[in-house]
């Protein structure tokens, strides 16, 4: 009975004596949990769905090394945008020259970048004016209604009456030639087809249940707006503000190409196509290359939108 009753001592001491503790527990948890938290962060999964999306990685196998080349323009071996040569005038594509040489030696290649570094920063300045006073007033329009709702799609309706690049030559005719007068004639001329579709969205969304419900609380207005109108809009927003980007590099092109935008002899995608159109005969690559480079901005940016139309509503995708 004594060694019944000093076994039973030993082993209840053994079940009531405490576990080790594992080295390294705290810092394990923290490193496993890491990555599960960048996985929840809504910004991390959007990014990963459009990266996912197979139109969006086409558009940013296009424009992130265009972008990379831009940045990297000083540094590449290349004559600078400015500098002319005069040995080395209207050469075809080689090794020293990738797009050539126009009519006084310049290099078309670092030409075309520095016109591409001036393109995506008018296309997306005007993308995000655009898109700030669409939201605001085209919010405001739709949620209030009433005498302001009439005053300013009057002032919208007005502006819409004209296309688009003829409203822009006018402003620009008004305001002056340059970068800055170009984004503000451009965003000018954009911002009422923002107003007028989140006026549509938030029309759209002012009669749901969840808005009745909110109101039933005494929810001010405030809270309405930045809590669920607002922020139920940005989706079909940001799909027309890359299709808009893409519309603004190609009436900036248009202008410069008019000599109503960016002017020599600072480059321009618009005006190298200019300067090349006299001599497409003998040296084609002048405008052509230039152009090819538009063309590959705008279809990329298309698919990008396209790609993000697609992760944020999947009932369009085909």
């Amino acid at each position: 009975m004594t060694d019944a009753m000093s076994l039973g001592r030993s082993t209840s001491g053994e079940a009531d004596a405490p576990l080790p503790r594992p080295t390294g527990g705290p810092a394990i948890a923290q490193r496993s949990a890491a990555p599960a938290a960048a996985r929840s962060v809504p910004a991390f999964r959007g990014l990963r769905a459009v990266l996912a999306n197979r139109k969006a990685r086409i558009a940013l196998m296009i424009l992130v090394p265009i972008r990379v080349l831009t940045a990297l323009l000083p540094w590449l071996p290349l004559q600078a945008p400015l500098q002319t040569n005069l040995r080395a005038m209207m050469k075809p594509p080689s090794f020293t020259f990738p797009f050539g040489t126009d009519r006084m030696g310049r290099d078309v290649l670092s030409r075309t970048l520095e016109g591409v570094k001036v393109s995506l920063f008018v296309g997306f300045s005007v993308a995000f004016i655009s898109l700030v006073f669409g939201i605001v007033l085209g919010t405001v329009s739709g949620f209030f209604g009433k005498v302001v709702d009439r005053a300013i799609m009057t002032v919208v309706d007005i502006f819409l009456a004209f296309p688009s690049l003829l409203l822009a030559i006018g402003l620009v005719s008004i305001v002056g030639t340059g970068l800055v007068p170009v984004i503000m004639a451009i965003a000018l001329a954009d911002i009422p087809r923002f107003i007028r579709l989140q006026r549509s969205l938030v029309l759209g969304l002012r009669s749901r249940a969840y808005i009745d419900a909110a109101r039933t609380v005494r929810a001010s207005q405030w809270w309405l707006l930045s809590r669920h109108v607002v922020p139920n809009t940005i989706a079909s927003l940001l799909v027309a503000a890359s299709i808009a980007a893409a519309n603004a590099i190609l009436v900036e092109a248009s202008l410069s190409f008019l000599g109503l935008g960016i002017m020599p002899p600072e480059p321009s995608l618009g005006n190298l196509i200019r300067d090349g159109q006299t001599y497409l005969e003998q040296a084609w690559w002048i405008s052509t290359l230039p152009g090819v480079v538009i063309l590959a901005i705008a279809i990329s940016l298309h698919f990008l939108s396209d790609g993000i139309r697609e992760v944020l509503d999947p009932r369009s995708r085909k």
